[in-house]
């Protein structure tokens, strides 16, 4: 069975351009994510799009996606040196310009490159410089 973790997401489906689409389109039905050749892709639009990971990514190559951040602890290094635990990443939605975490309680904090300090993939760990607002 297909699950999130298998899926990256295209976004939001808004026209009917399958060209340079991977042979299949999922979409996410009754809690289950069913698959669409591409070229139904004009019945999709509107929804959110997930393309398999290993359509667009090789398993080997050592590229980090944003999806693959789900699970990561998130520390944030504030600017007066003290270090602490902001949240675990419970999802993350690229849906709109701004990429969000969603932590397990439901808090979002956007995913910015300017943002991170480091990415420990041996510890799960997002080590993160948060505007003071945030």
């Amino acid at each position: 069975m297909i699950t999130e973790k298998d899926l990256l997401s295209i976004g939001l489906i808004r026209r009917a351009r399958y060209k340079d689409l991977p042979p299949f389109v999922f979409v996410k039905r009754d809690g289950l994510f069913v698959p669409f050749r591409a070229e139904q892709i004009t019945e999709l639009v509107g929804e959110e799009g997930f393309v398999l990971r290993s359509d667009v990514q090789d398993e080997g190559d050592g590229t980090l996606t944003w999806q693959d951040l789900v699970g990561y602890t998130i520390m944030d290094e504030g600017a007066n040196g003290e270090t602490k635990e902001v949240g675990k990443i419970a999802q993350v939605d690229e849906s709109t310009i701004n990429t969000l975490a969603i932590l397990e309680d439901d808090r979002m904090i956007p995913l910015h490159e300017d943002f991170i300090v480091d990415i420990d993939e041996d510890a799960h760990v997002l080590r993160v410089q948060l505007p003071f607002a945030l």
